[in-house]
């Protein structure tokens, strides 16, 4: 039986080990999909703001009474915070992947949504 040229040959003590574990995500891979990640979380906690500023009735979109008037934004700031909370669950989701570079963001963008929703809690 003949072998293919320019293949490795493994022989003996020469065989290596197989591959144990999980391999990690490409590095693009998981840059890419950090960035997904990212805009999604804009997404939503711009959603959940939005959300929270229609429930507390200070804004009516295309309001026909409209007169113009300063618009005051108290806003229930609870959504934001289930939008972070939610942002730092799905952490986990790119940790099965082993994407670290997402899981950090993802960790790092649930931290400051909360922080944020925290800060305007404390401020109102």
């Amino acid at each position: 039986m003949t072998t293919p040229a320019g293949l490795p040959h493994f022989r003996g003590t020469n065989v290596p080990p197989p591959p144990t574990g999980r391999r990690h995500l490409p590095v693009a891979a998981d840059i890419a999909l950090a960035v997904g990640l990212l805009v999604l979380d804009a997404v939503g906690a711009v959603a959940a703001f939005l959300l929270g500023i229609d429930v507390s009735g200070d804004w009516r979109p295309f309001d026909p009474g409209a007169d113009n008037s300063d618009v005051v934004f108290t806003v229930d700031w609870l959504y934001v915070g289930i939008a972070g909370g939610v942002i730092l669950l799905t952490a986990a989701l790119p940790y099965l992947l082993r994407a670290f570079v997402s899981v950090a963001l993802q960790v790092l963008a649930g931290t400051v949504v909360l922080g944020v929703a925290a800060a305007a809690v404390a401020y109102r």
